[in-house]
């Protein structure tokens, strides 16, 4: 979300926008035990906690097996434990050096008086510069960091891209002409990059991201229909739910992109398969019966979530931009566009949203749907749930023993396309 309103911060002020994406090489094996341990001490952490943490460490002892054969133990003296709850904390710890010399060089992206030019999740960093020279030293920093905390950039998997305004896109192409260098070595430039999961291009637009999230969604239908096709449809509904919607990272799509449009037809589409309904089935039915949202409802339910999280962030940067983005960026803004679409469909006064008035809770969403269908609408769906579940077994009605599987499968044909 910071990354994306940074760019949008800038463009909107008619600047370009150099997002250079950094690739540690197996950074957390590479950590030596005393740089964190003191870094902790410096942070004020108990002793005795500190203590626990040494003896966690260095007293691990580890041997290698190979072909039935196992090694001699012997002790690890660097790298913090794969999988470990801890370790991303230690490793935030560990870099968080780093981010604070890149906030003091003065350089990069600020939005008021807010450093936005280094993002960091763990060994995932970006960094965030108006020009090339501002980038060149920002890596400038990097290197001499990794010197002497023993990390090694990988120039190789690192890549960079540049975003311009509308005004200077004629200039595009000589501003990618720019050479940056990390480690010594060239960095890549690219036209879009994947950053924890979310698609980021240098035309700036979601679609890329959306298709992406939309094929996903699409392959996983087909893998769980292949394998599950002939059990029961609530089976197949709670599959459906548990491993085909999570659509991650969503909430950072713009809500007036049309290629949501496509994603939601899917949506359709994989549901009626889901619960066996033919390909005409009426589009009002499918969330009343499968007991959802729509999915377009169901994408704005995870924005106005995200958002109000934002604007409560412990974080002050998360704040602060998202504050700017909903008060002054408003259309020019992601955030903005969606929150201000979010108060409109449901008719949310933009200052309750603002001050987390609005319990953004399912039955809230639930009822707002269920409100906009007429009572004709809310029985037909009844009624053609009643027969799916006869036709499950769910149900039994002495009038409909009589009926197969097939003569069941027509009346809900009908019901569903009436």
């Amino acid at each position: 979300m910071v990354l994306k309103e940074t760019i949008s911060y800038y463009i909107k002020h008619q600047s370009s926008v150099y997002c250079t994406f950094l690739d540690a090489s197996k950074a957390f094996d590479r950590v030596h035990y005393c740089k964190p341990f003191c870094l902790l001490i410096k942070r004020g952490l108990p002793a005795c906690i500190v203590r626990i943490l040494i003896n966690m460490y260095t007293g691990n002892q580890v041997r290698v097996l190979w072909a039935g054969l196992a090694s001699d133990y012997f002790a690890v003296r660097n790298g913090v434990k794969q999988g470990g709850v801890i370790s991303p904390i230690l490793f935030c710890i560990y870099i968080d050096d780093l981010l604070k010399r890149l906030s003091l060089s003065g350089v990069g992206c600020y939005i008021g008086t807010s450093f936005a030019g280094a993002l960091a999740y763990a060994d995932d960093i970006v960094l965030i510069a108006p020009t090339p020279n501002a980038t060149r030293k920002l890596l400038a920093i990097c290197d001499e960091y990794a010197t002497q905390y023993d990390i090694v950039f990988n120039a190789e998997k690192s890549k960079f891209l540049v975003v311009t305004s509308h005004n200077r896109r004629f200039m595009s192409n000589d501003m990618r002409m720019c050479n940056l260098y990390i480690n010594g070595k060239l960095i890549e430039n690219v036209n879009q990059y994947s950053h924890l999961g979310h698609i980021i291009n240098s035309d700036f637009t979601d679609d890329d991201d959306i298709i992406h999230g939309r094929n996903s969604f699409v392959g996983q239908v087909n893998n769980l229909l292949c394998f599950f096709n002939k059990q029961d449809i609530l089976i197949k509904l709670k599959l459906f739910q548990s491993y085909c919607s999570s659509f991650y990272g969503c909430e950072l799509w713009s809500l007036n992109n049309r290629n949501i449009d496509d994603v939601c037809i899917a949506w359709r589409k994989a549901l009626r398969r889901v619960l066996n309904l033919p390909n005409n089935s009426h589009s009002y039915l499918l969330p009343i019966i499968s007991c959802s949202l729509p999915f377009f409802d169901e994408i704005i339910k995870r924005s106005s979530r995200f958002i109000t999280a934002c604007l409560c962030s412990t974080s002050r940067l998360v704040q602060s931009v998202s504050r700017y983005s909903i008060l002054y960026g408003k259309h020019g803004s992601v955030l903005g566009r969606n929150a201000l679409m979010c108060c409109k469909r449901y008719n949310w006064s933009v200052d309750s949203f603002l001050s987390n008035s609005i319990p953004l809770t399912n039955t809230l969403f639930t009822r707002r749907y269920r409100a906009s269908l007429t009572d004709l609408e809310l029985n037909s769906a009844i009624s053609l749930l009643e027969v799916m579940f006869i036709r499950e077994r769910h149900f039994t009605f002495p009038e409909f023993f009589t009926l197969s599987y097939a003569q069941l499968t027509d009346i809900i044909n009908a019901l569903a396309t009436l």
